[in-house]
């Protein structure tokens, strides 16, 4: 893995996407690197990128996401950045590695993150990324309990490379929490994620999902994520969101399917029965008949489509409504 690894990756791709092309190739080494050095084995990789490199996600991506697995110490963290600096050395480029102290993120909880911002440069690149290849490593040094782990193993240039990762489940989690607690920073990547997890018939941790929202944000519960991500979806400006996600995409046609309409019909609707079953025993003290929410929008849609599981839950919420009715009415 050289930097004509690099170089010939860049000029396989599409103009528009070479500088994509070439970072990724950039990202695959350097990955390599990690791993022979035996620095993988503390984390595991998620995020955008892991879905790229290890699922083949039809866009690129840019940053490297992980979480420390390893409870015991943090000692080799003070490794990462010497590695990537000899590796980028190796493949022939000019690097340079920033580290950032472990520091606590904002959060209702103790969480710290470590990050490396990196810049490779060389005469290689003038022709499609004149400012050289920039990509931060970012690790989360508190993640959220129950993740589900997996080993995956890649092909970087004919070298076999295996990385601790989560499950795809775990991984679709991670995209969830950010989607449904971060309104600050709407990203295109983001949805578009969501959409190909859910045309994979994935399906969050839903525990996982507690936690992480558990440590970041005061709700939703994580139960009922389809509903506040659908009336999340009726908030979003969907041509900012079309237009940050087009310039990574493999196949632009992939952008007109990025709207409100599509992510609502990719989002299946809560557990109808358990809800049911809940409002029979806790009747009008349950907790969705003492707050506005989403969850009650869905019933009565799914009920309007015919659905009987919810025809059933929209008949014990309209039981209980008449019977708190009659008991709060004035004696005649």
């Amino acid at each position: 893995m050289d930097l004509d690894f690099i170089v010939q990756a860049a000029k396989a791709a599409p103009l528009h996407l070479r500088q994509h092309a070439a970072r990724e190739a950039l990202q695959r080494c350097l990955l390599a690197a990690l791993a022979r050095q035996g620095l993988l084995i503390d984390v595991a990789f998620i995020g955008g990128t892991a879905l790229r490199i290890l699922h083949q996600l039809p866009r690129y991506s840019e940053d490297l996401e992980f979480i420390w697995i390893n409870t015991q110490s943090e000692e080799s963290l003070g490794k990462w950045s010497g590695t990537l600096k000899r590796a980028l050395s190796r493949i022939g480029v000019a690097g340079i590695t920033q580290p950032a102290p472990a520091t606590q993120v904002d959060a209702l909880v103790e969480k710290r993150s470590y990050t490396i911002h990196l810049v490779a440069t060389s005469p290689a690149f003038d022709a499609f990324a004149r400012n050289g290849l920039q990509i931060s490593f970012e690790i989360d040094l508190n993640p959220p309990a129950h993740t589900e782990r997996e080993t995956r193993t890649m092909q970087i240039a004919g070298d076999q490379v295996t990385t601790p990762t989560l499950t795809l489940p775990s991984l679709m989690t991670g995209k969830l929490h950010i989607l449904l607690t971060r309104k600050d920073r709407e990203k295109g990547r983001d949805w578009f994620d969501y959409a190909w997890y859910r045309r994979n018939n994935i399906l969050p941790n839903v525990p996982q999902l507690q936690k992480a929202i558990e440590q970041t944000a005061r709700g939703p519960e994580a139960r009922y994520w389809m509903s506040y991500l659908r009336q999340r979806a009726r908030t979003v400006d969907w041509e900012t969101i079309r237009a940050d996600i087009r310039p990574f995409l493999e196949n632009q046609d992939d952008v007109r399917q990025l709207n409100e309409a599509t992510i609502t019909s990719l989002t299946p609707y809560p557990h109808f029965e358990s809800i049911t079953a809940e409002l029979h025993e806790l009747k009008g003290q349950h907790p969705l008949l003492l707050t506005e929410n989403p969850v009650i929008e869905d019933i009565q849609q799914a009920a309007l489509e015919g659905d009987e599981t919810a025809w059933e839950t929209r008949f014990a919420i309209e039981a209980i409504t008449e019977t708190k009715d009659k008991n709060q009415a004035p004696p005649l």
